[in-house]
């Protein structure tokens, strides 16, 4: 500070305005900090926080207790414990006046238990669709666990894709297997109804549509009229809300002792299913669970009659004793075409047999058996000169 300053300061300058014009402050500034200068010396002339002294706004110490409290309890129980969630939470406890979103955000926050975290924010999804009513879809997936020693274990789903009602979840031994993924549709029906569509990822007990055949999961719910619908191999954002359920129930299982068998493991998986579906409000239904939003809505119903099978088309090459894979069966079409590419067409038991343009043999299969032989009073046509596959 130069001399004429601290002297400006200490009151002994006559021409105020003149000396604010040179320093180019406002009047209002000079007086604030004479002031300051005259009670305070030097040190009065550091800049002062402009932090209010009382916050009459703020939410008192007890309330912070309790949302930090609830914290707690719901992430010891593996649930969701963010700030939406632990607003439902005390909603639901019936607590007295409940802060805002907001307000536990910045509780929490300021309690240093948030940690900001921009790189993990997910990317916004460019197209969201929900069915209109329940049973109208539902999506079906499994996944692995482990038991207490490391066997590993299959956990099979499906769930409501309108109100996200987890309508089955069951567990078994090793990999996912037909058996289980099947038993868990049958107690969701058993449940919730028989659903008009089913959506699944493209692993081979749920289709076998991309490897020529139709698999049992497929052809036991068009027997039923549901139509079964598949994800773009690679793309599991079609199948997203079951993907999404998995994260859920891994963060829940992981707050609990690893089961020890298989039974154990199914009776954790009731207490999950009881309380994703009743107990723990969802963000994309606004905070209703998913039992409130099954039962808001008329259900679809599938169609009243046996769907058609699917005509599948496959390409293979005839072995060298003169048959050709035609999934489930092996048809023999003759050794003259030993090499050859064949195109075959399946409309539920009736197969034709093409070699380019040229239909070299038509049958309908017979079920009970695997190996489809020839017709020794029809001979299997060739072309005047075949052509080996390369």
């Amino acid at each position: 500070m130069d001399i004429r300053a601290a002297t400006a300061l200490a009151g002994q300058v006559q021409n105020v305005a003149g000396f604010c014009r040179e320093q180019g402050i406002s009047r209002t500034t000079f007086y604030k900090f004479r002031r300051r200068f005259l009670d305070e010396g030097l040190a009065g002339l550091q800049e002062h926080s402009r932090r209010p002294l009382t916050f009459p706004g703020q939410t008192s110490a007890e309330v912070e207790e309790v949302v930090l409290r609830k914290r707690k309890q719901l992430l010891e129980a593996g649930a969701d414990y963010g700030p939406q969630s632990i607003v439902w939470a005390l909603q639901r406890e019936g607590f007295g006046a409940v802060p805002s979103r907001a307000s536990v955000w910045r509780i929490l926050t300021r309690h240093g238990v948030i940690v900001a975290q921009p790189q993990k924010r997910p990317k916004s999804a460019t197209k969201r669709f929900t069915f209109r009513r329940p049973n109208e879809c539902w999506q079906s997936d499994w996944t692995g666990w482990a038991l207490a020693d490391g066997a590993p274990a299959a956990i099979a789903g499906s769930l409501d894709d309108h109100s996200r009602y987890l309508v089955g979840l069951r567990a078994g031994p090793g990999d996912g297997t037909n058996e289980l993924v099947w038993s868990v549709m049958v107690a969701g029906m058993a449940e919730c109804g028989v659903p008009a569509m089913s959506l699944a990822d493209n692993g081979f007990v749920y289709t076998g549509k991309w490897r020529g055949f139709e698999c049992s999961f497929e052809a036991n719910l068009r027997a039923l009229g549901t139509v079964t619908i598949n994800s773009r191999p690679f793309h599991p954002q079609t199948c997203g809300k079951i993907e999404r359920l998995w994260q859920t129930l891994k963060k829940w299982l992981r707050a609990r002792p690893a089961p020890a068998t298989i039974a154990e493991l199914n009776d954790l998986l009731d207490q999950f299913r009881e309380f994703y579906n009743h107990q723990r409000p969802h963000r994309a239904l606004h905070g209703a669970t998913p039992a409130e939003a099954f039962a808001a809505t008329a259900k679809a119903r599938p169609a009243d009659r046996t769907l058609a099978a699917p005509v599948l088309v496959t390409r293979h090459a005839v072995t060298k004793h003169g048959s050709l894979f035609v999934a489930p069966y092996q048809v023999h079409v003759g050794v003259c075409w030993a090499g050859h590419l064949c195109d075959s067409v399946r409309d539920g038991e009736h197969i034709a047999i093409f070699s380019g343009a040229v239909l070299v043999r038509e049958l309908t299969a017979n079920p009970r058996k695997i190996y489809q032989p020839g017709d020794k009073r029809i001979r299997t046509r060739r072309t005047p000169a075949p052509k080996p596959a390369p």
